[in-house]
C-alpha cells in the first residue's frame, strides 16, 4: 500500500523497470502469459454514465455513448499514468478528441430527437439549439471548435503536419464542451 509520495516514486521506479522488462522479453510477440492487468478504480462502468443520459431515449444510443465514455476514460489514463511522449502521446490525443467530437455529436442528435429535424450538419443543430435556448453560444462556439479539430479524422484533408498540434489542453477542451453539451441537454429535457 501506498501512503506518501516516496513510497510512490520507489512502486513506480519498480513497475517501470519490470514493465521494460517484460517489453525486452516479449519484444512485438503477442503471449497472453505477459499482458499486464489494467488497473482498477481509473475506468468508470456503463451503468456510470448511463444514468448521466436519461434524455437519451434510445437505449442502443444510451448504451453506445457509455462505451464510448469508457472508451475516453481509457484515453484519459493513458494521457495521465503513462509518459507517452512526442508523436505517440500527440495522437493519442488527437483520438481523444475526435472521441469527445463523435460524442458529442450524437449527444446533439439524440438530445434533440423531436426538436430538431434529423438532416441538418452538427454545426446547423448547434445554432439550432442556441436558437431553441438549449445551450449557450458561448457552448455552441467551444463545439463548433471542437467540430473543426475533430475533422482530423479525415487525415487525407489535412493540409499541413499534425506533429506538435494536439496537447493537453485541447483535450481538456474538448472534454468540457462535451460536458457542458450533455449538462445542458439533461438540463433542457429536465424541464
Amino acid at each position: 500500500m501506498i501512503s506518501n509520495d516516496k513510497e510512490l516514486k520507489l512502486v513506480v521506479n519498480t513497475a517501470d523497470t519490470c514493465l521494460q522488462q517484460i517489453q525486452n522479453y516479449l519484444g512485438d510477440r503477442r503471449d497472453g502469459i505477459g499482458r499486464i492487468k489494467f488497473p482498477k478504480g481509473y475506468i468508470r462502468t456503463a451503468n456510470h454514465f448511463r444514468s448521466q443520459l436519461s434524455f437519451v431515449s434510445n437505449e442502443n444510443v444510451r448504451n453506445n455513448l457509455a462505451y464510448a465514455l469508457i472508451q475516453s476514460d481509457v484515453y484519459l489514463w493513458l494521457i495521465n499514468r503513462t509518459s507517452l511522449y512526442g508523436v505517440a502521446r500527440e495522437m493519442t490525443i488527437k483520438s481523444a478528441i475526435t472521441l469527445m467530437g463523435s460524442i458529442s455529436e450524437t449527444l446533439a442528435v439524440a438530445g434533440t430527437v423531436g426538436i430538431i429535424g434529423k438532416k441538418h450538419s452538427f454545426c446547423e443543430r448547434c445554432n439550432r439549439m442556441v436558437n431553441k435556448s438549449i445551450i449557450k453560444a458561448t457552448l455552441r462556439d467551444q463545439l463548433l471548435w471542437l467540430w473543426e479539430t475533430r475533422s482530423g479524422i479525415h487525415i487525407y484533408e489535412i493540409d499541413h503536419r499534425e506533429y506538435e498540434k494536439y496537447k493537453i489542453n485541447d483535450y481538456n477542451r474538448a472534454v468540457n464542451a462535451t460536458r457542458g453539451l450533455r449538462k445542458a441537454l439533461g438540463e433542457y429535457h429536465s424541464k
